[in-house]
């Protein structure tokens, strides 16, 4: 961890409104906005820059058709079907809900790669035509609960929508 991460909990500075065509959410000020390297739409926000590994994360994919209620079973046993593809996984929890017209699945689990034994939270909403993904990640489990308190604050105030959203004023 670097020298930051060494108290029990991260410092809280004040938030940032990521606000995109699609999602919203807050994320801490002094995390760095980064490009995704794959030309998906979406973005990363590191809380380290020397940490790649350590990140929340968002991808944008238009599936050309809308998701409804009934095609969760199967986007869900998807999703198991991807982490169990991971080596030496555990799956802590994993749900999936419908509200109103947004579906969402929900995973909290460890995997291993590179050797180290990383933490993942990820959360998939389906809105219009759109799957929206949010992935909060720790390098390591000890770097993951570090971070937890701040990945609470993104994932704890995500929206998705089909307009940009605009500081009101």
């Amino acid at each position: 961890m670097s020298s930051n991460t060494e108290n029990s909990t991260p410092i809280f500075k004040g938030l940032s409104w990521c606000h995109e065509q699609y999602y919203s959410f807050f994320v801490p000020i002094d995390w760095k906005r980064t490009e995704r390297m794959d030309s998906k739409e979406g973005t990363i926000y590191l809380p380290t820059p020397d940490d790649a590994h350590t990140y929340f994360a968002v991808q944008v994919d238009d599936l050309g058709m809308e998701v409804t209620e009934a095609d969760i079973p199967d986007l869900v046993a998807g999703l198991s079907e991807g982490i169990h593809n991971l080596a030496e996984y555990q799956i802590e929890s994993q749900t999936s809900s419908t509200t109103g017209s947004l579906n969402e699945m929900e995973a909290k689990y460890t995997f291993v790669e590179d050797g180290k034994r990383r933490k993942r939270w990820v959360r998939v909403l389906y809105h219009n035509t759109r799957q929206i993904t949010f992935i909060a990640q720790g390098q390591t489990e000890q770097i993951y609960h570090y971070w937890l308190p701040m990945f609470n604050e993104a994932m704890m105030t995500l929206k998705v929508h089909s307009i940009r959203p605009t500081v009101p004023g």
